[in-house]
């Protein structure tokens, strides 16, 4: 038989269980929350003749005769749509804010989702296994650090007036131009900018992808305004009414460098590229400009030089170590003798859109597209049966990783003596020297090209080369990679007898 509170328990009505927060997963990780108001259930449940249930604490609400007539005493439940992403690199990356719906918009478009199928380093992971991380999370990170210096732009803009700030469209264009810097790069990132046929960078792609009306970038850049896409492409390109913002974009701590670094550093195992971006970011200071242009960036001296001093250190670290191993360039000259192979023979197997850019050096928007590592990848696996020895050799041999090795050269060596005596070796061994023979020159400037920040001592500006001893001397001169590539046995064979070669 029931007790009391077991009849009481069998006719009760079940109570609606309900959470002031509902969550749902939709594509690319994004989560949509719905703010769902304490008040405005417990209502609904009124209505209904139902008792309300107690939903965590009991909001606190004004009297209405407090509140203004204006305001309605429940608003309705707002829509607001977010990403909140993981990153081995940057730990939470949150896009949550209203002014960052523009990036939750670009990341589900095609051209975006592309960017996951090419490597950031290209051919790096043939040295450093870890090394297969994609352009599409370099593109979520640059965008990350723009919202941090976005925020850290907030604390310095006061000393500049008001018209010389940054306003909400200017922080929109910022992050979607920190978020598609990257966007026009082809398969295995700027490797396919070296493989013969007219030049076209990456950045000319990305200018095409913006502004071409069939893209999905285009319509959600469009959507923004009539000059919106106009804004994003000139940020880009380093062009901004605001210098300081423009220099986030192009310059020497960009955003794009300050977020590769870390991510190379960490994907390729190294701990050459680690800067710290923290106090990078907290030491820098805006300087007012006369024109109205917003602020020159510099740098705090007492917070800030040895920040600096390291950030140069770290990139040129990295590529000595990382970008310009000797491994990842052997592979990077076997891929060219291989893309000129497939050039010369003409019809070879593939994908319309890659034997047209074999042929023609160029290629529509929609062909370019289509392209990327792993498209590449299988190209390659078909041209590794083809029936011309050279071409089949040279594809085999990169997928096997059976690469050119290096015969590293004192920096003034006559490039034209080592490839004669390399050539001669390769002719012996039954080898086309202009396909097996290579000879690889790499300067590394420090600091050329650079528009380098000041250094601020107190209310003095001091131009960085002076306030830093150890860049000075770093500047001084280039660093320079020389290298000659061939096969295994043709280095074998030339052993003591290559002139300004080092150690054979």
């Amino acid at each position: 038989m029931f007790g009391r509170r077991q009849r009481m328990a069998a006719t009760r009505t079940p109570r609606r269980k309900t959470r002031g927060i509902v969550q749902g997963e939709c594509a690319v990780g994004t989560s949509v929350h719905r703010e769902v108001r304490h008040h405005t259930i417990r209502a609904s449940m009124r209505r209904e003749g139902r008792t309300p249930c107690r939903i965590g604490p009991t909001p606190r609400v004004a009297p209405l005769r407090d509140r203004p007539e204006t305001a309605p005493p429940f608003g309705p439940a707002t829509l607001v749509r977010t990403v909140i992403l993981r990153d081995p690199v940057h730990g939470l990356v949150r896009f949550t804010a209203p002014e960052d719906a523009i990036v939750v918009e670009l990341l589900d478009t095609p051209e975006m989702q592309r960017l996951r199928r090419i490597r950031a380093l290209g051919l790096a992971s043939l040295a450093f296994p870890g090394a297969e991380h994609s352009r599409f999370g370099h593109a979520v990170g640059a965008a990350h650090v723009m919202k941090r210096f976005l925020a850290r732009m907030d604390e310095l803009e006061g000393v500049c007036p008001q018209a010389a700030r940054m306003d909400p469209t200017d922080r929109a264009v910022a992050l979607a131009a920190a978020l598609l810097h990257d966007v026009g790069h082809g398969p295995l990132s700027h490797t396919f900018e070296t493989l013969g046929g007219p030049k076209i960078r990456h950045e000319t792609w990305t200018e095409r992808l913006l502004r071409d009306p069939s893209t999905g970038i285009h319509r959600v850049l469009a959507a923004r305004g009539d000059d919106f896409v106009d804004r994003v492409v000139g940020l880009v390109f380093g062009r901004h009414r605001l210098l300081h913002l423009a220099r986030a974009v192009s310059g020497t701590f960009d955003v794009d460098r300050l977020d590769y670094l870390l991510r190379d550093a960490y994907m390729t195992g190294t701990r050459y590229g680690l800067l710290d971006i923290d106090w990078l970011l907290e030491s820098l200071r805006l300087v007012p400009r006369d024109d109205g242009r917003g602020g020159d960036l510099a740098v705090d001296d007492e917070k800030g030089l040895a920040a600096v001093e390291g950030y140069f250190l770290a990139r040129l670290a990295m590529y000595r170590q990382v970008y310009l191993h000797k491994a990842v360039r052997g592979a990077e000259m076997v891929l060219r003798s291989l893309v000129a192979r497939a050039r010369a023979l003409g019809d070879v197997p593939g994908p319309s859109a890659l034997r047209e850019w074999l042929s023609e050096g160029t290629l529509p928007l929609d062909g370019f597209l289509s392209l990327d590592d792993g498209v590449l990848a299988t190209a390659i696996s078909a041209w590794a049966s083809h029936g011309d020895p050279i071409l089949s050799d040279l594809a085999r041999r990169f997928r096997d990783r059976r690469l050119f090795k290096s015969i590293p050269l004192e920096e003034d060596a006559d490039p034209d003596a080592v490839r004669a005596v390399l050539s001669e070796a390769a002719e012996r061994r039954g080898y086309e020297p202009r396909h097996y023979v290579a000879i690889d020159r790499v300067e590394i400037g420090l600091l050329e090209g650079e528009e380098l920040p000041c250094v601020l001592r107190g209310s003095v500006r001091q131009e960085l080369l002076d306030a830093s001893q150890l860049l000075r001397e770093l500047s001084s001169r280039p660093f320079v990679h020389h290298r000659a590539y061939a096969p295994a046995d043709v280095r074998a064979d030339v052993a003591g007898r290559v002139p300004g070669a080092i150690g054979l």
